[in-house]
């Protein structure tokens, strides 16, 4: 009840509003659509046509029992132009310090572990978005990428940028927002001597994987048949010491870093970089299962793209896009932390059970639709009491270790089978 008090606060401030309006004179007069109205409407997820996501919107905000036509779509259309995306960037920043604080955050061998990574997104068809954000396959695409907590599935930092800009980018941007005590981890398409310097001249740690043929380095001690190694890594590529240089930090400066082996079931090898040197806190053995933890990245994009439809905005404009996409990233955060903090009351209540079980994601971001905009404006315990019931009473099995071959009966349509969009 703290966190959605603080969250409300924040959105009545005079130096927040002043902050994220984009001219002096934005949400000066006393409209239906102010500030705070506007970004609760955009984080109630609006899916559907708008005249009827906002006269829904409106039925709940003034408690109406009957639906009516407070704000047409037009005018909701020209007030989100005054409002900068970054809000929801900040509100959520504040969420995790909020989180931070409350002592939620959870440990391996006492660090944090965090991944990084990055996906697209189709945009819609019109010329300033495509101006913006460039193009593939002569479609308006965005490129986005996130550093995520796999331990409870926060999402720390968010960025959705044009098409054209790197992962490895993305990461650079990213290692501003890691914290101290963590590790982060990459799969194989973000390895660089620059992105290594950068995590050491930071004092944090990484664990990725490398391409069986990254280097000669690499490439020996696969053929040497060691597990366990630790060596310099110098950048000698003519490219790699250019990435160094733009990127601030020395390209002839050696890296002490450490390889691992990890044999897979089927017997083929793959090799782990990591700045973690020490052998006995850290033993060899343990990277095979700490890698395998970013899957709850990809995990994390199914439920971006699939459940909160990312790519159905409510807007054709650039403005739109950064809106939709960085006010999703809140309310996934603000569904997952409920769910995190009921995940204890379910384990007692299921310990009879052979499996585990826990929240399931898409009725729980269903249950907030609406209600969460009654939570923000008018917080009270009862009602966030009974959104946490009602979340607690929609469960999905945790089956680990399910290895199979996928059969489809037909050809593949659009989007996830299986998983269904929230409400």
């Amino acid at each position: 009840m703290k966190i959605v008090k603080k969250i409300t606060n924040k959105l009545d401030c005079p130096v927040f509003i002043d902050t994220y309006r984009q001219r002096p004179q934005d949400f000066t007069r006393r409209r239906q659509l102010t500030f705070k109205n506007l970004v609760l409407f955009l984080l109630n997820q609006p899916r559907t046509a708008l005249q009827t996501e906002l006269d829904q919107f409106y039925r709940v905000l003034n408690q109406s029992s009957v639906e009516t036509q407070v704000v047409t779509a037009q005018a909701f259309s020209k007030a989100r132009n005054k409002l900068k995306p970054e809000v929801f960037a900040d509100l959520n920043q504040h969420l995790q310090q909020q989180i931070d604080s409350l002592g939620l955050r959870q440990t391996w061998r006492g660090l944090r572990i965090l991944a990084v990574d990055g996906s697209t997104v189709h945009l819609p068809l019109e010329q300033a978005v495509t101006r913006f954000f460039g193009s593939h396959c002569e479609f308006p695409v965005a490129r986005f990428s996130t550093l995520y907590d796999v331990a409870d599935g926060q999402t720390l930092h968010s960025l959705i940028v044009p098409f054209q800009v790197g992962e490895r980018d993305c990461a650079h941007l990213h290692l501003d927002h890691v914290p101290a005590d963590s590790l982060t981890l990459f799969d194989r398409g973000y390895p660089g001597h620059w992105l290594f310097a950068l995590f050491e001249q930071q004092k944090r740690h990484f664990l990725m994987r490398l391409p069986c043929g990254y280097n000669a380095q690499v490439r020996q001690f696969l053929q040497s048949g060691q597990t366990d190694d630790t060596q310099l890594f110098t950048a000698n590529h003519p490219e790699a010491r250019l990435f160094c240089t733009e990127a601030g930090v020395d390209p002839g400066r050696p890296i002490r870093l450490r390889l691992i082996r990890v044999e897979l079931p089927g017997g083929e090898s793959e090799v782990l970089l990591t700045s973690l040197l020490d052998r006995k806190t850290f033993p060899a053995d343990v990277f095979a299962d700490l890698y395998h933890r970013r899957w709850g990245i990809e995990t994390d994009y199914r439920r971006i793209k699939q459940t909160l439809g990312l790519d159905n905005f409510s807007g054709r404009s650039v403005t739109a896009v950064k809106q939709d996409f960085y006010a999703g990233q809140l309310l996934k955060n603000l569904a997952l932390l409920m769910q995190h903090l009921l995940q204890p009351v379910i384990e007692q209540r299921h310990k009879n059970r052979k499996l585990r079980w826990k929240a399931n994601f898409t009725q729980g971001v269903s249950r907030l639709k609406n209600t969460l905009v009654d939570l923000l404006v008018r917080p009270c315990v009862l009602g966030l009491s009974n959104v946490l019931t009602l979340m607690a009473s929609s469960l999905s099995a945790v089956r680990p270790g399910r290895n199979f071959e996928r059969k489809r009966k037909r050809a593949a349509s659009r989007g996830c089978e299986g998983y269904k969009p929230a409400r």
